[in-house]
């Protein structure tokens, strides 16, 4: 049995093997918040279920803060990597228009951003917290890396520009826009508003928010407002 099959408060010294403790501390993490919160979860604890001294695990992160930000860091890049399988595996077989095309890789990338976040809702409120991206020197909107999300999307609304899907006028801080809708839906969803919701309900009101967005952005003819 691993880790992941394990509660928190059920997990034993023999799932742990020093080699990989940086990994199991983070894993265990997790799970320790999601049944005591961030504030109720400390190092010592964790430490005492996977059967180590707490200086094992300060060899590896000076403190709790020092490890809350590995696994919103973690957390960021497992979010652009489904990003990027999600699309990939979804236009591999398509043979179509570059506005149809990049239209499925801007539909592709907001359903794995709201994957993401429906199937690891501690770590995203985690991602997006005074430890991620709320910290005062996080850099989700100026680093650019290439498995960054806030970068893919900028990159799908430039593709979705440049196959006149949207006019040039429309792409002007069209992130922000984006971003928005997408990232609110998902905090909505995992945040317990849509509890009374299936999966498919939620899915719809996904599909909602994006068929708005597009519909918003082609038909940008908007006034500024003074």
């Amino acid at each position: 049995m691993t880790l992941k099959n394990k509660t928190a408060s059920s997990l034993q010294r023999d799932n742990y093997h020093y080699g990989n403790l940086s990994d199991a501390i983070k894993e265990l993490a997790i799970k320790l918040i999601a049944e005591h919160g961030v504030d109720g979860f400390s190092i010592r604890q964790a430490a005492g279920i996977l059967g180590v001294a707490s200086s094992a695990v300060y060899r590896h992160y000076q403190d709790k803060s020092a490890l809350l930000k590995a696994i919103c860091e973690d957390g960021f890049f497992r979010l652009g990597q489904q990003w990027i399988s999600l699309i990939e595996s979804g236009v591999v077989s398509m043979d179509t228009s570059p506005q149809a095309m990049s239209l499925a890789k801007f539909s592709l990338g907001a359903d794995a951003y709201f994957k993401f976040a429906t199937e690891n809702p501690v770590l995203f409120q985690l991602m997006y917290g005074p430890y991620g991206a709320g910290s005062a020197n996080w850099s989700l909107f100026t680093n650019h890396s290439p498995d960054n999300p806030y970068t893919m999307l900028c990159k799908s609304l430039d593709e979705l520009q440049q196959a006149k899907v949207i006019s040039d006028d429309a792409r002007i801080n069209a992130e922000y826009l984006a971003f928005s809708m997408i990232h609110g839906i998902s905090c909505l969803a995992v945040s317990g508003v849509f509890k009374e919701m299936t999966r498919d309900q939620m899915w719809e009101k996904l599909a909602l928010v994006k068929t708005n967005l597009i519909t918003g952005l082609t038909r940008h003819n908007l006034k500024k407002f003074k």
